[in-house]
């Protein structure tokens, strides 16, 4: 049974013991499968795994979609089994699977919200996901390919590092690319970084450069010191980058005369829940250096330096707000 088969069976099981209807005989042959191949295993963790996050979310703040009613037993194992396959085939199949927000729920390696991981590959690159980030990795004959679903990610390629080459020292000669649904990102022997929002991909290049072809077909060499954003239009206007931009990295947000409410929406990616800012403080200026990774002592740092408070509805919601207000 391919990963894929295994993945949808994993599905259908999950569901079909949730809904409480489940045979014991139906049971029984749920443990024969789990036994069966350490790949049933290992599917059925990672199903598990989704559970427990989504078990995670406050009702409150829980998606509307997930408080329906549930549909019949024949449409949601239909339903889940499908989506609960898409985005985790072969690189070559990637294409068909844009926008699938359980394809981010099962991918190859996920951080949660506040959360950050340095993840070593077998070719030698290094990546590091940032918060909320999911991402597929699929290496094979011809391709070293990288999926990001959603997040932020910094990549340091392994010719960058000089770790790439072999015995006979030649380097590795397979491309290594990164697909989003905005398009594709080829690696020129670099340090890059991507940022997958809703809308754009934005893509800066700290060392060598990389190689973007759009959705749309654009393709564009973007070199060290540039960024640029694509969407389902293209291929945006070059612009040069700002030194700090690789700062999460490190653990910190820098930012010299920003906005508080761009400063504030940067840090609610790091925190659970909402975090929101008045609008009647929204244009003070803010400097520094922020703890990503801390928000609360970020924000204890902008209450002692700044006319505003951080308003608690709840350990999920908070606002900031003005002092005395």
């Amino acid at each position: 049974m391919s990963d894929t088969d295994a993945r949808t069976r994993a599905v259908e099981w999950f569901v079909l013991l949730a809904s409480g209807n489940a045979t014991p005989q139906e049971r029984r042959d749920w443990a024969a499968w789990h036994a069966a191949d350490p790949a049933h295993q290992v599917e059925w963790d990672r199903v598990e795994r989704v559970q427990r996050m989504m078990s995670g979310v406050p009702a409150d703040l829980a998606s509307p979609a997930l408080r329906r009613p549930a549909p019949r037993r024949r449409q949601l194992l239909k339903s889940v089994a499908a989506a609960g396959t898409a985005g985790v085939l072969g690189y070559g199949l990637w294409q068909g699977t844009e926008g699938s927000l359980t394809a981010a729920w099962f991918a190859d390696h996920r951080t949660a919200t506040g959360e950050q991981h340095r993840l070593a590959l077998s070719d030698g690159s290094v990546v590091v996901m940032n918060t909320a980030t999911a991402l597929d990795v699929r290496f094979d004959r011809q391709w070293r390919a990288l999926r990001l679903h959603e997040g932020e990610v910094f990549i340091e390629t392994a010719s960058a590092l000089g770790a790439d080459v072999g015995g006979n020292g030649a380097r590795d000669p397979r491309p290594l690319v990164v697909e989003t649904r905005f398009g594709r990102v080829r690696a020129l022997g670099t340090r890059f970084l991507l940022r997958l929002e809703d809308q754009h991909l934005n893509v800066a290049v700290m060392d060598s450069a990389v190689e973007i072809r759009g959705s749309n077909g654009a393709v564009r060499r973007l070199d060290a010191g540039q960024q640029v954003g694509v969407d389902d239009v293209g291929i945006g206007r070059v612009e040069p980058i700002a030194a700090d931009l690789s700062a999460w990295t490190g653990g910190s947000l820098i930012v010299d005369n920003a906005r508080l409410g761009d400063v504030i929406v940067e840090l609610d990616r790091y925190r659970r829940g909402r975090l929101g800012c008045d609008p009647r403080v929204s244009e003070l200026r803010v400097s520094g250096a922020f703890p990503v990774l801390d928000v609360d002592r970020a924000l204890a740092a902008l209450e002692a330096t700044l006319p505003v408070r951080v308003d608690r509805a709840n350990a999920y919601w908070a606002t900031v707000r003005p002092r005395g207000a």
